[in-house]
């Protein structure tokens, strides 16, 4: 086994997948590798807790190295979940003085879309000035799927790995589909741009008619916080009130049922690393309705777990209309999504995760 030492910086924001994947991995590895993961903010949730390697920074005062047990001073590996954290590159001149191997988990903040947005700028700056440096001494560089390795800026030497997100496949899963309505669900962070929630509301603006003949509905649940009210107030405007609602948070068994008692995922992110809500959407055998952004139109395409299409509004109507037109297909699709969800066990993943950090440090 290693000695692994994970570093997160989570939030408090509960539709945020990282507060998820994050604990979720590092459980799953923990039975695999001797595994200490430290969490560098305040926030303290309930389910990190039930990881036994889970602590929280404050349990060693002003951090450093040499406080920790003697198997995580100087462990076989760090690993850095996220990016854009300055804590973290003045850790990494630690490891590489004393040559410990680190790699970086990005979650989508590489791609070229992320590296483009309002803050490019200061991203800019502070990718010449610090971030260069930390990933080109990196081991490696871990990105969630193919997509998103391909969209990601190409300028580091570094090396890569692609390992994805997982998710512990439910017994229950989705049996009887809707025979006279189609209920269509999103959940997770409602950030209009980073979602495409804008081109998603507009697509069903202009095919506003066809979508209620079809007896389609929306229901979005998220965080009465970011774009909640902003959206709430757009769809207002497209006068589509009829057809999307936006609804608050929801975790736990209720997140269980709104998904079983729905017919279709959808997600037309612009961007993504690779979307735990996605994944959980397949793993309860929940079809899905995906754009290229979201890193999984490959996949959702070649088991046919549902629709796909490019990013764009024209897409996304025309994909709608031809879901309307298959709707018999949901049930079928429905048992495609949930195979493909079992290439996401988090077991399987920490197995594979294992085998190709053993790789890359036996070529050191």
């Amino acid at each position: 086994y290693m000695n692994i030492l994970y570093i997160s910086h989570l939030s408090k924001n509960i539709a945020a997948g990282p507060v998820w994947s994050v604990p979720a991995c590092v459980n799953a590895q923990s039975k695999i590798d001797n595994v200490f993961w430290i969490n560098f903010t305040d926030v303290l949730m309930p389910h990190w807790q039930n990881v036994s390697a889970f602590h929280h920074y404050r349990e060693f005062g002003s951090f450093n190295l040499s406080k920790l047990p003697a198997s995580f001073n100087s462990p076989d590996l760090v690993v850095f979940e996220d990016f854009y954290y300055f804590d973290d590159v003045k850790l990494s001149w630690q490891l590489r003085k004393k040559k410990i191997p680190y790699i970086i988990v990005p979650r989508g903040a590489l791609t070229k879309e992320a590296l483009h947005n309002h803050a490019w700028l200061k991203k800019y700056i502070a990718n010449i000035l610090f971030f260069d440096s930390f990933v080109n001494h990196s081991l490696a560089v871990q990105f969630l799927t193919q997509g998103e390795c391909d969209n990601s800026i190409s300028r580091y030497s570094t090396n890569y790995l692609i390992v994805p997100n997982g998710f512990d496949i439910p017994f229950e899963y989705k049996r009887k589909f809707s025979k006279d309505k189609i209920k269509a669900v999103f959940i997770g962070r409602i950030d209009m741009y980073h979602k495409g929630l804008d081109l998603l509301c507009d697509a069903i603006h202009n095919q506003k008619e066809k979508l209620q003949e079809a007896g389609f509905t929306l229901d979005i649940y998220g965080p009465q916080r970011c774009d909640y009210y902003k959206l709430s107030n757009y769809i207002v405007k497209h006068n589509i009130s009829d057809i999307i609602r936006v609804k608050g948070e929801v975790s736990g068994d209720e997140k269980r049922n709104v998904l079983l008692e729905s017919d279709l995922f959808i997600m037309t992110s612009r961007l993504e690393g690779h979307p735990m809500g996605l994944i959980e959407a397949l793993a309860y055998g929940v079809p899905a309705f995906v754009t290229r952004g979201t890193n999984m139109k490959d996949q959702i395409e070649e088991t046919n777990a549902g629709w796909t299409c490019e990013g764009s509004v024209e897409d996304i109507e025309e994909s709608l209309l031809l879901m309307i037109k298959e709707r018999t297909d949901l049930p079928m699709k429905g048992e495609a999504a949930r195979q493909l969800s079992y290439n996401y066990d988090w077991n399987k993943l920490a197995f594979t995760f294992h085998e190709k950090i053993n790789n890359l440090l036996s070529n050191i």
